[in-house]
């Protein structure tokens, strides 16, 4: 069995559960003593179902957006200095901001496959927080 069986088999027993609460409730019992399994399998079904990108197309088929991101990388005015954590939708960086000011930051990268219209809104909240 490889690594993602579990997750590919929840997932697909999962989209038998009727959505909102049902479902909830049965991945939370499925799932119960492993909170990253529950997570992966949670992120497959909304990207699944949303099925949106912030990506404009051209992006999507690129290799960069396939390749993991490495220290000394620029995106955008920000370039890669050190992962500092990973989780189920990303991972965080700390960065150097080039412009419109000099800064070190802690910056997200959501994974690919993760840019549903939630983990963008979760982001945007998180965002505005700080």
């Amino acid at each position: 069995m490889t690594p993602a069986d579990p997750e590919r088999r929840l997932f697909d027993q999962a989209l038998d559960q009727p959505k909102g609460p049902e479902r909830d409730a049965w991945l939370a019992f499925t799932c119960v003593g492993d909170p990253a399994l529950e997570e992966r399998v949670r992120a497959l079904l909304w990207a699944h179902e949303d099925g949106t990108s912030f990506l404009p197309e051209s992006d999507k088929e690129s290799p960069k957006a396939t390749t993991p991101e490495r220290s000394g990388e620029t995106i955008g005015p920000y370039k890669l200095r050190e992962q500092i954590g990973e989780g189920g939708f990303g991972t965080v960086w700390v960065a150097d901001q080039e412009k419109p000011v000099r800064r070190r930051v802690a910056l997200k990268i959501i994974k690919l496959g993760m840019d549903t219209n939630e983990v963008i809104a979760r982001f945007e909240q998180e965002r505005q927080a700080l």
